[in-house]
């Protein structure tokens, strides 16, 4: 687990199912990152080992490590007209977020 947040906080991805991440929030760093400006923002919040990646239209996932259990989960917001739509959408950021956990 250790060493999965570690890629990921290393190497962000710039896409997550065909959308381009906007923002990359590190809880453990207290700081989240404008991908287009580069402008870093302080969050004052308590540290914690949880990463945050802001997708267009109000789409998100959030990543973090299991604090009972030896896994990783992975918390996605899909945002769209219909209930089907946002399920897609859904759909889409969990199965290319897979890559990502090996």
């Amino acid at each position: 687990m250790k060493s999965i947040m570690d890629t990921l906080r290393r190497n962000a991805p710039s896409e997550i199912g065909g959308m381009k991440v906007l923002a990359v929030a590190d809880f453990l760093k207290s700081e989240t990152l404008d991908t287009e400006s580069g402008k870093v923002t302080p969050i004052d919040l308590p540290k914690s080992n949880v990463l945050s990646y802001v997708l267009p239209s109000s789409n998100g996932v959030i990543v973090r490590p299991s604090g009972t259990e030896p896994k990783i989960k992975v918390y996605l917001t899909a945002c769209a007209k219909t209930k089907e739509e946002a399920e897609k959408t859904a759909g889409t950021l969990g199965n290319d977020m897979e890559k990502y956990l090996k």
